[in-house]
């Protein structure tokens, strides 16, 4: 009888110990995927500042000038809120040449660099674009 009674016992802690380990496997996997959306929400928020750029050199509204884009842009800090996750965005503009490389800088290409960050779910700060790899874009004067 005891025998049995210590075999029931090591069962429910190896249960346990297994039902304890499944959540906390779940917990780290549910913070896993909400700092990817975190991720894939500020490449979004980038792609969005990029696309109003290239909105602005068409004509919507029209700059008449391509150094207004390097004005506008030349040192923005911004902060945006998305689904209750405040993102600090940070957003520079150089001249550079057609590769994006500034030591060869010409008036005709410009790049903006945008970084960003914001808390994740375990109040650590995601860096979304950082200072040795921004998003980057390179835009040109097209003359018009």
């Amino acid at each position: 009888m005891n025998i049995q009674m210590l075999l029931v016992l090591l069962a429910l802690a190896l249960f346990s110990t297994m039902l304890l380990n499944t959540y906390n496997i779940m917990l780290d996997q549910s913070a896993l995927v909400y700092d990817n959306m975190h991720y894939l929400q500020g490449q979004k928020i980038a792609d969005r500042y990029f696309q109003r750029i290239e909105a602005e050199l068409l004509g919507d509204p029209p700059v008449l000038y391509f150094s207004r884009i390097h004005e506008t842009y030349l040192s923005l800090s911004e902060t945006k809120t998305v689904n209750n996750v405040i993102y600090n965005i940070q957003i520079n503009s150089t001249y550079c040449d057609s590769l994006g490389n500034t030591p060869h800088a010409d008036t005709l290409y410009q790049k903006v660099d945008v970084r960003m960050n914001c808390l994740s779910t375990s109040m650590d700060t995601l860096y979304i674009g950082t200072l040795n790899s921004p998003f980057s874009k390179v835009f040109f004067n097209r003359g018009f």
